[in-house]
């Protein structure tokens, strides 16, 4: 075999590796386009899927944890609603000693000492019978603010249609510690009440 003959095999035979290198190199895209790159897909949609269901799953959970709340919040406006807006009672001596227990209550969880409670006239209203009383109360002045604002809070529905604050005198000679900031106050406080037949 001469010189030349054996060169011409031997690129016959390099250039038949490179084919063939080629050729598989071409078949292995081929197969991982075909093949892997799907799966590898549907795995990072899977994963994606996944992380959004568990976001879904962790606002569950929270509302979950709160379940206890929502119930106590839909039987307290159970109540409010059986229980209307309306002082109720068989007499309108009933009805005012409702007014007035009412009116203690409040001021015992505002923490404010009660002087006097007094009945005041029943007004009438769109065919609504107001009964009404006159709060007279001492304390800090937080507590009355607070003792305001719970008057017109929880039902049944209290109006307070006059109110009257007078700081309290301090002693001239007290000293600076001793001084405090208790107010008086007066509250003429209307409730509803069904309109009785007289």
């Amino acid at each position: 075999m001469n010189s030349r003959a054996k060169m011409t095999i031997f690129r016959n035979r390099k250039s038949r590796r490179w084919i063939f290198v080629g050729f598989n190199f071409l078949m292995l895209i081929v197969l991982y386009s075909i093949f892997v790159d799907p799966i590898r897909r549907m795995i990072a949609d899977g994963s994606r899927e996944i992380a959004e269901r568990n976001q879904t799953l962790s606002r569950y959970e929270s509302v979950v944890v709160h379940e206890g709340q929502i119930q106590d919040y839909a039987h307290q406006v159970s109540d409010i609603n059986a229980q209307g807006e309306l002082f109720q009672g068989d007499s309108d001596g009933v009805i005012n000693a409702n007014l007035q227990a009412r009116l203690k209550a409040i001021a015992e969880t505002t923490q404010v000492t009660v002087r006097s409670i007094q009945m005041l006239p029943n007004k009438d209203l769109q065919g609504v019978t107001l009964v009404g009383a006159r709060i007279d109360v001492a304390g800090p002045n937080e507590n009355i603010h607070a003792l305001a604002r719970a008057l017109e809070g929880d039902p049944p529905l209290l109006l307070i249609t006059a109110a009257t604050l007078r700081s309290q005198t301090v002693f001239w000679g007290a000293p600076q510690g001793q001084q405090t900031d208790e107010v008086e106050a007066q509250f003429d406080v209307f409730g509803g009440a069904p309109k009785m037949s007289r």
